[in-house]
């Protein structure tokens, strides 16, 4: 189980090109279908459409780039479609449906039917027509159909090809374009009566399109079929001009020389602007670049790009001219923040194995002081854990829909598709594994910072966030929250399974925001404050307490919780360990005569009064010079042991 667990996770967050995640969603056997890269000589992957000829429907290029292969033997029948729903059809009322093109590589099989339906799952009873070769060749193919099938309104037709294979012969010949994009749900594949169309994880197009003949030629008329930003990503900056690319279908037969186009988000529009210089034939997709593109706002936007005129005219249907972009526009003049990344960790003191987790989980904690570490404690089978609080229960939705276990962990309650559990809390047994999710959190944008201050008084602590967001909002927001946490590291425990001592780090001590969720947070004026304030428990050792501070999302799923960025600080003992050094705050603890340095440091030195470097444990009564580092800074503290 572990094993596969790892494989998955790897492929996921390394983002190999395996393609069996989503293509094979639908097959219940991963080994059935994969993919192979199809060689091309010069001229036998070109399908040139004729300006006089006529017109063709589908959504493939006329280049071929991949084949589909099916891991099954014996006589089967292989085959394919694609979907032609009425928002297309209804373009050609009228118009006659004549032929059908496809392509395939290498040639197998002794007979092709080709066919037009309505319904893949009831062929027979739903066939419109048909068709027969047994002279088909490798590459595109063209062949009529025994009658024409005349478009009539609203139809939604299945246009498709099967081969029947003999015993023996791979198969491996169903072709799929050089395009750089798949129409949803429009393509299909199969054997032996099945049919798939999750194409996602192929994103391309198979390569079959319809012939039609007839005197509706809806001249000007194109459609947009993807849009997205050129570099492929999901930033952009405010009023900083950005290249978009986009793919466009001639639907009639005139070529588009040029189209027009305006851009609006947030109720912001652009001025219209015209690009020329095309030469879009018929029913062939082509790319084109839309230069000098801003975004006038800030935050998380839905950029509509509409086609407004083809060829100067009025674009006859423009119900398929517009496409969305969706991102996050960074303020003019900010940038992405340092983010220190938030480690949860799901523990119970009745189960052994959490011991042996938590030691590869501080293994690879051990030089990152990027990581702010929590235990959430749980309760197993019959043992109570002392250190669980009531929120706990509330944090077992970052399970998802899974059953709750330990030892598992969130990373910024991230999402990861491909691991056996839903997430946001996943188990991870390994250092290597660790250290990926904790990469892959580092280089996801952060736009906010908090500082953490707090101050003990007495037998209160007081804790005053404050904070500064880049931009009016967070990526994805739903509800933004400010959650804030009173933690405590060094507690020894004779409690944990498997161990007869064993010290707790990282324990969640108490929720100072208003619930589990957190606290409603505003940032629309950028600057923002908070104050807690709490009485200190007697069982809490003052001088290992620490307060975090993470902002983070809230959302009814917990698919969609994640956190923007994380601040601590450790609590200021007003007695106890008397320091002097590069700052204020307290680096160090002590549990018994010994010293630890706190989450996210190292010991660098211990030394007494003389200057003679001493071990860190078992130490007797008295004053010691001690060093700490967090990897780039070195800080100085004195530290009076008392008996």
């Amino acid at each position: 189980m572990n094993c596969i667990r790892k494989f998955i996770f790897l492929l996921s967050l390394t983002s190999l090109p395996v393609i069996g995640g989503d293509l094979f969603a639908q097959t219940g056997n991963k080994e059935i279908f994969s993919l192979s890269p199809v060689s091309v000589s010069g001229q036998e992957s070109n399908m040139q459409t004729d300006a006089n000829s006529n017109m063709r429907l589908g959504y493939c290029t006329t280049e071929y780039s991949v084949g589909l292969i099916a891991q099954i033997s014996g006589s089967h029948s292989y085959h394919a479609a694609v979907q032609f729903p009425k928002e297309i059809l209804n373009k050609y009322i009228g118009n006659k449906i004549d032929s059908i093109e496809f392509a395939i590589k290498p040639k197998r099989g002794n007979m092709a039917e080709i066919f037009v339906c309505t319904n893949l799952k009831d062929m027979v009873g739903t066939t419109l027509t048909k068709g027969v070769s047994f002279n088909y060749q490798e590459g595109w193919n063209k062949i009529k159909f025994n009658t024409p099938v005349t478009i009539k309104k609203d139809m939604n037709l299945y246009i498709g090809y099967v081969l029947h294979l003999n015993d023996g012969e791979d198969y491996d010949c169903l072709l799929f374009d050089k395009g750089a994009y798949s129409v949803p749900g429009k393509n299909w594949y199969g054997y032996d009566g099945q049919w798939f169309n999750n194409t996602a994880g192929i994103n391309k197009n198979i390569c079959i399109r319809a012939v039609i003949s007839g005197n509706k030629v809806p001249d000007n008329d194109i459609s947009l079929m993807k849009l997205s930003q050129a570099d492929g990503g999901q930033y952009v900056e405010q009023n900083k001009p950005k290249r978009y690319t986009a793919y466009i279908q001639n639907n009639g037969k005139k070529h588009v020389n040029s189209i027009s186009v305006v851009v609006s988000s947030k109720g912001v529009n652009t001025a219209e602007f015209m690009i020329d210089g095309l030469d879009v034939p018929n029913n062939e997709p082509q790319k084109i670049d839309l230069d000098n593109i801003s975004i006038p706002v800030e935050g998380n936007y839905t950029a509509t790009f509409t086609i407004t005129k083809v060829n100067g005219v009025t674009d006859p249907d423009d119900s398929d001219n517009m496409a969305e972009d969706k991102g996050f526009s960074i303020k003019e003049g900010t940038g992405p923040v340092e983010r220190t990344v938030l480690f949860e960790e799901f523990t119970s003191e009745g189960f052994d194995g959490c011991a042996k987790a938590d030691s590869v989980y501080s293994k690879a904690l051990e030089n990152r002081n990027d990581i702010i570490r929590v235990k959430h404690h749980r309760n197993y089978q019959s043992h109570n854990d002392q250190f669980v609080i009531p929120e706990d229960a509330d944090y077992t939705e970052l399970y998802g829909n899974s059953k709750t276990f330990v030892p598992a962990v969130c990373v910024d309650r991230l999402i990861v598709s491909g691991l056996e559990d839903p997430g946001p809390a996943y188990f991870i047994d390994e250092e290597q594994m660790l250290n990926q999710f904790f990469n892959l959190a580092k280089g996801i944008y952060s736009f906010v910072t908090l500082g953490v201050e707090p101050t003990i008084t007495d037998n209160n602590l007081e804790v005053k966030i404050n904070g500064h967001a880049g931009t009016n909002e967070m990526p994805l927001q739903t509800d933004l929250r400010l959650v804030t946490w009173l933690v405590e590291d060094g507690i020894v425990s004779t409690q944990q399974a498997g161990k007869d001592r064993f010290i707790q780090n990282g324990v969640l001590r108490k929720v100072l925001s208003n619930s589990a969720w957190g606290d409603a947070l505003d940032i629309s004026g950028y600057d923002f404050e908070k104050t807690y304030s709490v009485a200190l428990k007697p069982e809490w050792n003052v001088n290992n307490l620490r307060v975090v501070s993470f902002v983070g999302n809230y959302d009814p799923s917990s698919a969609n919780r994640i956190v923007y960025n994380t601040a601590q600080t450790l609590c200021k003992a007003p007695t106890g360990i008397t320091h002097t050094g590069a700052n204020n705050d307290n680096y160090i603890y002590i549990i018994g005569n010994s010293l630890f340095a706190a989450d996210g440091y190292k010991l660098a030195g211990t030394y007494d009064l003389s200057g003679r470097s001493v071990p860190a444990d078992n130490l007797s009564q008295g004053i010691y010079v001690v060093k700490v580092t967090d990897g780039n800074r070195v800080f100085t503290q004195k530290i009076c042991i008392k008996k």
